[in-house]
């Protein structure tokens, strides 16, 4: 393959976009198929910060289709926070998401109707009569927006059109249910809440080996399209072309994160947020390979400059102090 004709910092690994089906991404994907398949109302999906949940869901939506044969519209919406909510406020926020092209200052009932148009034709136009709508930082999402949510599936309903509400936040997601439970809102929980996903981080050098194998393998990570030319092997080929794998550095890069959590101080569960790692793979790649410093491979002093680069360190030592002050 010849390098020139891809310019320096367009590669998706200079980007920053590309996604991975890691064990996590795979795990999920199995979750949404039974929300699908199952025709069921909702599901939270919830993990610490910075862990790719968001990614991670937009990755296996795009490919669930695909798995299930049915082209099924996806809708995409950030739960924004406001001092003082009202259904103005959310509905507008959803018919921005969505990309509606005309929105004006109407009634919160006609905005609510328009809502409910749009999805009607996208289920009826698709031939599914279902439509999913993932609600993003859903931790922010109080009594109110679910009720406003139980409006929108309840016009659907009535049209035979099926609504699957995920909401993917942090893990006051599940302090919100607990909330609710305490509240007897089981229309809330049963609609939305009744399911629930945990997703988790790296939290073993078996993690660290499968997501790495994803940059070195050309099925997955092939770029440019019909090159056989993975992430791994683009960024360094003469390594590469000699058996060097970043699959094979799995046990230094484990090592030089647990050093650094050890001279930290940091004893919390091993949990990786993936956006920490991929970061560090990312700078490994664009400081020391074929557009950085053209190394052949990169050296475990090099992989730990990479880590220190992210930022993960100081992340990890803010959230224990955090936890430590909501303890006291």
């Amino acid at each position: 393959m010849d390098k020139q004709l891809i310019a320096v910092g367009t590669h998706p690994i200079e980007v920053g976009h590309y996604m991975l089906p890691t064990k996590e991404v795979l795990r999920l994907m199995d979750n949404l198929k039974k929300i699908v398949t199952n025709r069921l109302p909702g599901m939270i999906v919830y993990g610490r910060p910075r862990l790719g949940k968001t990614t991670a869901l937009k990755f296996a939506l795009e490919n669930l289709p695909n798995f299930i044969n049915a082209p099924i519209p996806i809708f995409i919406a950030n739960s924004n926070t406001y001092r003082f909510p009202s259904e103005e406020k959310f509905y507008s926020d959803l018919l921005y998401d969505f990309d509606f092209p005309f929105i004006s200052r109407r009634k919160p009932g006609d905005l609510r109707n328009q809502i409910v148009n749009l999805l009607k034709e996208k289920a009826e136009t698709s031939g599914t009569r279902r439509v999913i709508v993932i609600m993003d930082e859903g931790q922010n999402l109080t009594e109110a927006h679910y009720q406003w949510l139980m409006d929108i599936y309840n016009q659907l309903d009535r049209a035979k059109i099926s609504m699957s509400v995920i909401s993917v936040g942090q893990e006051e997601l599940l302090s919100r249910r607990t909330f609710f439970l305490g509240q007897r809102k089981s229309q809330i929980i049963g609609r939305f809440m009744t399911h629930e996903h945990r997703f988790f981080g790296i939290t073993s050098l078996e993690d660290i080996r499968s997501v790495l194998h994803c940059y070195d393998s050309p099925e997955i990570s092939e770029y440019p399209e019909h090159s056989e030319c993975s992430f791994t092997r683009y960024f360094f080929p003469e390594g590469y072309d000699k058996g060097q794998r970043l699959e094979k550095d799995a046990g230094i890069i484990y090592r030089q994160f647990m050093d650094l959590r050890r001279e930290h101080g940091v004893k919390s569960k091993l949990e990786i947020p993936m956006e920490y790692f991929t970061y560090a793979v990312e700078n490994a790649l664009k400081i020391f390979g074929t557009h950085g410093e053209q190394l052949e491979w990169i050296t475990s002093q090099q992989w730990l400059e990479a880590i220190k680069l992210t930022g993960y360190i100081e992340s990890e030592i803010y959230m224990a102090l955090a936890q430590r002050g909501d303890n006291e």
